[in-house]
């Protein structure tokens, strides 16, 4: 990036939900879904990951609306997403800290993101588009109906518009 260029962080934050929604109801592997995510994140000036946590919220809430039987954590990464090993100390507890990060959300809580994981090695928001990918496929078991359709839900409640399939 050119040096004085601004970004608008607005604009990046749809860019980042539209992108990984898009690819979802395409029915992108999870290695396409960071591919099409990685130029929203601006080293220095934007991070996605607040946006992919907050479609991982809502993802976690149409998967457990209130008064639903809640998700059990034990075996949540193996069942929903088989596709990816978590190796070593480090990548279990960043991925559980974007679950446990969602589940707050959701839960009113907003965590303390900067502070929480700022010294990561590995960016937050790769393990949060894990987090959207695991509450989206266990909304979509539960409620019964396509991966893709859930996407579409969850963008409504964005007010994101996906293009339409051909």
């Amino acid at each position: 990036m050119a040096r004085g260029v601004r970004v608008d962080p607005d604009v990046l934050h749809r860019q980042a939900q539209e992108a990984v929604l898009s690819g979802l109801v395409r029915g992108d592997d999870i290695h396409d879904l960071m591919i099409a995510m990685a130029p929203n994140h601006v080293p220095g000036r934007f991070s996605p990951d607040v946006a992919m946590l907050e479609l991982a919220a809502t993802a976690l809430e149409l998967a457990c609306p209130s008064g639903a039987e809640p998700l059990t954590y034990e075996g949540l990464r193996e069942r929903y997403l088989p596709e990816v090993t978590f190796r070593g100390r480090v990548e279990h507890r960043n991925s559980q800290y974007a679950l446990y990060a969602v589940a707050c959300m959701r839960g009113g809580l907003q965590p303390d993101l900067l502070h929480d994981t700022g010294w990561w090695q590995s960016p937050l928001w790769s393990y949060a588009v894990f987090a959207v990918v695991i509450y989206t496929r266990a909304a979509a078991e539960r409620l019964d109906v396509a991966l893709g359709e859930i996407a579409r839900r969850i963008a409504v409640r964005h007010d994101i518009k996906l293009p339409v399939p051909s």
